[in-house]
C-alpha cells in the first residue's frame, strides 16, 4: 500500500502539458476587389464635380440677380432728377453692376420710360410738367448671363438673361419755363401787402395774387422774410416776428400748375412813429348861416358772415392700382358775394401727395387699394371755416 501511495503522489506532481492556442490565418481579399473600388470612384468623381460646378453656377446666378435689381433701383434713383438723361441712367446702372460683378455677365441694356399718375405713357422730357400726385420714371435693365457648365448653357440655348425694373416718382415736379402748361392755365401773378402789427411782428396778406379759384388756382405760397427765415403760407395770409429792428425785404413766390411768379416789398419794424401834426392857431369864427335840415341816410344792414359748409364729391376711373381719383369742391357759402370762400385745404392719406390748396386738386392715383380718408377745410373772407372728412 505504501508503494501504491507514492506512485499516486508522484503522478499528481508531474507537470500537466498545456496546449497553445492555434492561430488561424485571415483570408486574403482577392485582388480584383481593389480594382473595382478604383473604377467606382472614377465613375462617380465626374458626377460629383458636375454637381459642385452647378452649385457654384446657381450661386453666381443668385448674386447676379441681386446685382441687376440693385442696378435698376440705382438707375431709377438717378432718373428721379433727370428722367430724360438715359446716358446718365446707364452710367449709374453700369457703376452698380461693376461693383457687384460676377464672372460670366455681359454688358447691360438699359431703357427708361415715363408715365403720368394715371399710367399713361409720356415722353420723359415732359415728365416734370403737369398736375396731380406726380409722374413716374421706370428703368428696365437686361443683363445676359453665361454658366460655367456647358450643359446649362446648352439647356438655355446660350442666351440666358436677367431682367429687373424699378419705378420712382420724378422729382423737381413743379414745371419750369420750358415745361408744357396745362390747357387753359397761365402762370400766376403775385401780390401782397405788409401790415406791421405790434413791436417787430408783421402780417402779410397775399389775397391779391391770382388766380385764386378754379382748376388753375394758386397751390403754393412761399415766403422769404429777408432775415434768413422762410415759410410756407396759405391763401389767407401769414405772420412773422423779427428778432431785431430794421428794414427787411419780404419776398412772396406763388406757384400753380403752369409755373411760378414772385414779388417783394420792404417791411420796417417797429413801425416808424408819425411826426405829430402842429396845432393850428385860432381862426375867426364865421357867422353861421341857416342850416338845412339833412335827409337821414338809410342805415346799412351789416353783413354777418357765417362759416361756410364744407363738402366735396369724387369720381374714379380705371381699376386696381391704376384707379384714378378726381375730387371736386362742392362747398357752399351763406353769402357768396359778401362772404366768399377764399381758402381750400385738402388733406389726403395713404399717398405721397399729402395736401393741396387748390379748389379742385388734379386727379391722382393712390399706392394701395384700402380706404382713403380725405379731409377738406374751407375758409371764407371773414376767417370762418369748417371741414369735412370722407372715406373715398
Amino acid at each position: 500500500m505504501s508503494i501504491d501511495l507514492r506512485v499516486r503522489l508522484r503522478a499528481r506532481r508531474s507537470p500537466v502539458a498545456t496546449q497553445r492556442p492555434r492561430l488561424t490565418a485571415r483570408p486574403r481579399r482577392p485582388a480584383h476587389r481593389h480594382g473595382q473600388a478604383v473604377v467606382e470612384f472614377a465613375l462617380i468623381l465626374p458626377v460629383f464635380l458636375f454637381l459642385v460646378v452647378m452649385a457654384l453656377d446657381f450661386g453666381r446666378l443668385f448674386f447676379s440677380y441681386v446685382q441687376v435689381n440693385n442696378a435698376a433701383r440705382e438707375g431709377a434713383n438717378y432718373g428721379q432728377g433727370a428722367p430724360s438723361d438715359v446716358v446718365g441712367i446707364t452710367a449709374r446702372v453700369d457703376a452698380e453692376t461693376n461693383v457687384q460683378g460676377q464672372a460670366g455677365e455681359a454688358a447691360s441694356t438699359v431703357t427708361a420710360s415715363c408715365a403720368t399718375p394715371a399710367g399713361t405713357a409720356i415722353a420723359c422730357s415732359s415728365a416734370t410738367g403737369g398736375g396731380g400726385a406726380g409722374n413716374t420714371v421706370t428703368v428696365k435693365v437686361h443683363r445676359p448671363f453665361s454658366f460655367l457648365t456647358p450643359l446649362m448653357n446648352n439647356f438655355f440655348g446660350g442666351s440666358f438673361g436677367m431682367d429687373a425694373t424699378a419705378t420712382a416718382a420724378v422729382l423737381g415736379y413743379a414745371p419750369g419755363a420750358s415745361a408744357t402748361q396745362p390747357p387753359g392755365c397761365s402762370s400766376p401773378s403775385a401780390a401782397f401787402t405788409v401790415i406791421v402789427t405790434s413791436g417787430r411782428g408783421i402780417f402779410v396778406d397775399p389775397t391779391g395774387s391770382t388766380p385764386n379759384s378754379g382748376v388753375c388756382n394758386i397751390s403754393g405760397y412761399n415766403w422769404d422774410w429777408g432775415d434768413g427765415d422762410t415759410d410756407v403760407g396759405t391763401a389767407t395770409g401769414s405772420t412773422h416776428t423779427y428778432g431785431a429792428d430794421g428794414t427787411y425785404t419780404v419776398v412772396l413766390e406763388v406757384t400753380n400748375q403752369a409755373g411760378s411768379a414772385s414779388i417783394s416789398h420792404p417791411a420796417t419794424v417797429p413801425a416808424p412813429v408819425p411826426t405829430p401834426t402842429p396845432t393850428p392857431g385860432p381862426t375867426a369864427t364865421p357867422t353861421p348861416g341857416p342850416t338845412a335840415t339833412p335827409t337821414a341816410a338809410p342805415t346799412p344792414t351789416p353783413v354777418v358772415c357765417t362759416a361756410p359748409v364744407a363738402n366735396f364729391t369724387w369720381t374714379t376711373s380705371g381699376n386696381g392700382s391704376n384707379t384714378v381719383y378726381t375730387y371736386r369742391d362742392a362747398s357752399t357759402s351763406s353769402d357768396p358775394t359778401s362772404c366768399p370762400i377764399t381758402d381750400w385745404l385738402w388733406t389726403f392719406t395713404n399717398t405721397t401727395n399729402t395736401s393741396s390748396n387748390a379748389q379742385n386738386p388734379a386727379p391722382f392715383s393712390y399706392n394701395n387699394n384700402s380706404n382713403h380718408p380725405v379731409t377738406l377745410r374751407v375758409t371764407n373772407s371773414a376767417g370762418q371755416s369748417s371741414q369735412i372728412t370722407k372715406n373715398t
